[in-house]
């Protein structure tokens, strides 16, 4: 799948917003991409709310992305998404999951030191729960993130040796396997039965392009 990319120069990091909705974005012109342009969102759309509970739930202080991360994805916002309406999904002292709303697409956002990697499907695709993982090289090894529809409670993972079962939390899930692993599948049961997904090394992906 072709991925556009945009990188914001941090003092020590990069932010990396890599827009993965099969719907919309497919573009060589990284200046002006399909995805920019949106007029923000105030407020989180009824059909994001119903496919993921996260977004039902009362915003709290923990929810918050890091004060500078959200400033720069509050100006470099694809589909319109808002940072001020994130949802903390998976938290840890390494990398969180946050689920970001946006305009007709929720994005789903793993942070890597001072900066991120975004992915932003569209809203029906996620409801319909026929969106797969991220694939993301974070240094120690290979994350692998992405949201599902209320009712997946685990996503299996196939590489190297036996299946990876990983528990959903909040909508999203999240998991890393080593360096060079063989990645192969991801799948879950979906709202319209059993879905599964392609996954690949993304270093191997980059480096086709």
């Amino acid at each position: 799948m072709k991925r556009s990319k945009l990188y914001l120069p941090l003092s020590f990091a990069v932010l990396l917003l890599t827009v993965s909705s099969v719907a919309a974005v497919a573009t060589d012109d990284e200046s002006n991409p399909p995805s920019m342009g949106h007029t923000q969102v105030q407020t989180i759309e009824s059909a994001a709310a119903q496919a993921l509970a996260v977004l039902e739930e009362s915003r709290i202080a923990s929810d918050a992305l890091p004060p500078g991360l959200a400033a720069r994805m509050d100006t470099h916002a694809p589909f319109g998404m808002n940072p001020d309406l994130s949802r903390l999904a998976i938290g840890n002292a390494t990398n969180s999951v946050y689920v970001i709303p946006a305009n007709d697409h929720v994005c789903v956002s793993l942070t890597m030191g001072d900066g991120a990697d975004l992915s932003c499907p569209s809203t029906d695709d996620v409801a319909a729960g026929s969106v797969g993982p991220t694939t993301v090289d974070i240094g120690t090894g290979i994350a692998i993130y992405g949201i599902v529809p209320d009712g997946v409670e685990s996503v299996s993972i196939q590489a190297d040796g036996p299946p990876i079962a990983v528990e959903t939390e909040r909508n999203a899930y999240y998991t890393v396997v080593p360096p060079a692993t063989a990645l192969q599948s991801a799948s879950y049961d979906g709202p319209s039965g059993p879905v599964e997904f392609d996954i690949h090394d993304p270093s191997a992906v980059f480096g086709e392009q």
